[in-house]
C-alpha cells in the first residue's frame, strides 16, 4: 500500500497521467481450453431453450477455470514483456 500511495503521490506532483486497468473484468479475458457448454442466460433465450445451448469462448467468473485462464494470460503477458 505504501509504494501506491507513493505512486499515485509522485503522480499528483508531477501532474502525470496515470492509465487504469479494470481488474474485475479481466476473467472475461482467459480462453477457455476445453468445449465448454452452457445453458442460455435468463432473458436471453433463443428459440427451444431445452435445446440450444451456448459455447463459451472464454472464461467466465463462475467457470471453475475462470481464475486459473486469467492467470496464465497475465503470467504470458508479463513473460513477454521481459519480467520475471
Amino acid at each position: 500500500m505504501p509504494t501506491i500511495r507513493t505512486i499515485l503521490t509522485l503522480a499528483a506532483i508531477e501532474d502525470l497521467h496515470l492509465p487504469s486497468v479494470d481488474i474485475l473484468h479481466a476473467y472475461l479475458n482467459g480462453k477457455m481450453e476445453v468445449d465448454v457448454y452452457m445453458e442460455q442466460p435468463e432473458g436471453f433465450t433463443q428459440g427451444n431453450p431445452k435445446e440450444l445451448v451456448c459455447l463459451l469462448d472464454k472464461a467466465l467468473y463462475e467457470a471453475k477455470q475462470g481464475s486459473r485462464q486469467w492467470n496464465k494470460k497475465m503470467h504470458d503477458v508479463l513473460t513477454e514483456l521481459g519480467l520475471t
